[in-house]
């Protein structure tokens, strides 16, 4: 019996590799496959239950006290004084959502910030290698996927390698969102997973739901035809030896 050649070894190694390493990782895109299937039928409103919880701000009792300067009109949610870049601010919050800042004594109403205030937030929130502010505009829309809200808010932008920016609620001066390039290819590839090229927060679009269960099949059917094959590579194996 002649043995076989090189080549040939090397393509019987390679094919024996590549079907247990299948097995190996036709699990997990088995389980990839079906979760994902299964998410996209999921309701994301449900899944967080904000179906049957309220997150709406509830208003002050009217007995509540506050300062001589803030009116009690039933439109209130909280009243807090907070550090706002070094300084003393209190927050008057409704029960809209909207938001003040006033000065603590007299009342006088400090929002929205300013362009300076916003740029010495940002210096200060700053932790990496030292560097400066860049540039700083307001912003009353969307930016991309990048910010979505609340709105106005300032988009102050560092000078340092991976283009960071962050963005500052002008009424309360809260940092918001903080991206950088690291981000932005993260958001990109997030997409390209979750097949949300544009939104990218939809996990339930019926493109993700179309293939996941077609790759859920995909990936089951090839089980059931390595289940069938591999018994059959025994027998004719043992075929080739009895008559040889």
């Amino acid at each position: 019996m002649a043995t076989p050649s090189l080549k040939l070894r090397l393509h019987v190694l390679g094919s024996k590799i590549h079907k247990w390493l299948a097995i190996f990782v036709g699990v997990q895109v088995l389980l990839w496959m079906g979760t994902g299937a299964l998410m996209s039928f999921l309701d994301l409103e449900e899944v967080r239950s904000e179906h049957v919880v309220s997150r709406e701000q509830e208003a002050l009792p009217a007995d509540a006290p506050l300062p001589a300067w803030v009116a009690s009109d039933g439109t209130l949610a909280a009243v807090a004084t907070r550090s706002l870049d070094g300084d003393a601010v209190t927050e008057v919050r409704k029960v809209d959502g909207s938001v003040s800042l006033h000065d603590p004594v007299t009342g006088r109403k400090l929002s929205p910030i300013s362009a300076a205030t916003a740029k010495s937030i940002a210096l200060r929130a700053w932790t990496g290698p030292r560097t400066t502010i860049e540039a700083a505009r307001i912003v009353d829309d969307p930016v991309g996927t990048e910010f979505r809200g609340p709105f106005p808010a300032w988009q102050v932008t560092y000078a340092d390698e991976a283009s960071t920016r962050i963005y500052i609620d002008a009424s309360s001066g809260t940092l918001g969102a903080a991206r950088s390039d690291t981000w932005r290819l993260f958001d990109f590839i997030w997409g390209l997973h979750i097949m949300d090229w544009t939104q990218r927060d939809r996990i339930n679009s019926w493109w993700l739901l179309l293939f996941g269960i077609v790759g859920t099949f995909i990936a089951l059917s090839g089980f059931v035809l390595l289940a069938n094959r591999l018994p059959r590579i025994g027998w004719l194996r043992g075929k080739r030896k009895s008559g040889s």
